[in-house]
């Protein structure tokens, strides 16, 4: 047996030393950490730039990491032809919220004082001011002499009081097609009483059309019945100085917030009106904190 054979062989398979091992590695500094020389100031300070590399090179990863699992998108805006789109919802409300001739004595006593007609004492405001044939029935309604109140609706009051499309509306038609007072839906907004053309509810189909400008949109002409305003003397949060339509164009979608957003079309002049559509589509989690789904309300039916 060759004794000095096995040596050498025990000898190569032996692991090799440290600073073999750094000599030879191709990761950038660790041959300084671990070499043959005892500068121990160089090595500690190779030590220090490469550890605060690897802390460096964790941050970022672990930054990296987190920035995945936010979800981030990008905003894209696409444009499409179509053929045929759904016609946008019209709500059309009359400023003035009550009739005059509709508001009885029972409705005078409970909300006189919120229509600005009369004082906290029942009794007429501003006389000086008044027409002398308005002064004349806000006399007679407002005899409360020997007078029992019956009990008081405001829901029923705005039902009731609030100007009728069947009187209001003299003109209308849809691309050409007539349509009628059955074609809108009531609805109840800051200015009472009001209507919605297009609004998908009941069971009625939505309308479409092919292409905009004039005889392709809905043409209505409206009689405001500036003869049943009531009489003004302050303006309230019942009553308005003003006199015409307030009108919103809106999805079916969305409910109508025709104070904020609707504009005024002004008795005995044609206004043309044009609109675009702007559609937002925001993201579900994990991308946001929005729903997919249109929440349950009681006040409005998507």
């Amino acid at each position: 047996m060759d004794l000095k054979a096995d040596a050498e062989d025990l000898e190569y398979k032996r692991p090799a030393p440290i600073e073999v091992f750094a000599t030879r590695s191709t990761l950038h500094g660790i041959s300084h950490m671990f070499t043959y020389e005892r500068k121990y100031i160089k090595r500690s300070l190779w030590i220090v730039f490469f550890m605060a590399s690897v802390g460096v090179l964790v941050m970022v990863c672990v930054d990296r990491v987190q920035f995945y699992f936010e979800y981030p998108h990008v905003t894209k805006l696409d444009e499409v032809a179509a053929t045929m789109i759904v016609f946008p919802a019209i709500t059309l409300c009359n400023l003035n919220s009550f009739r005059f001739s509709r508001v009885t004595r029972n409705d005078l006593y409970h909300a006189g004082e919120l229509l600005a007609l009369l004082n906290g004492r029942y009794e007429i405001r501003d006389t000086h001011l008044v027409e002398e044939n308005v002064l004349q029935i806000l006399k007679e309604k407002a005899d409360f002499d020997s007078y029992k109140p019956r009990p008081f609706n405001m829901r029923e009051f705005y039902d009731r009081t609030g100007h009728d499309i069947r009187d209001m509306l003299l003109s209308c038609s849809y691309r050409g097609s007539g349509c009628s007072p059955e074609d809108f839906k009531v609805i109840f907004t800051r200015y009472g009483k009001c209507y919605t053309f297009n609004s998908g509810q009941d069971g009625q189909p939505l309308r479409v059309t092919t292409k905009g400008g004039m005889g392709n949109g809905l043409e209505l002409m409206l009689d405001i019945q500036q003869d049943e305003y009531l009489p003004v003397w302050g303006e309230t949060d019942e009553t308005s100085f003003e006199a015409g339509i307030k009108v919103q164009i809106h999805t079916q979608d969305e409910p109508p917030f025709i104070d904020q957003l609707g504009f005024g079309v002004a008795p005995g002049f044609q206004t043309f009106v044009s609109c675009q559509e702007q559609r937002l589509t925001y993201l579900p989690p994990p991308w946001g904190d929005c729903k997919t789904t249109s929440m349950d309300s009681d006040f409005f039916t998507p």
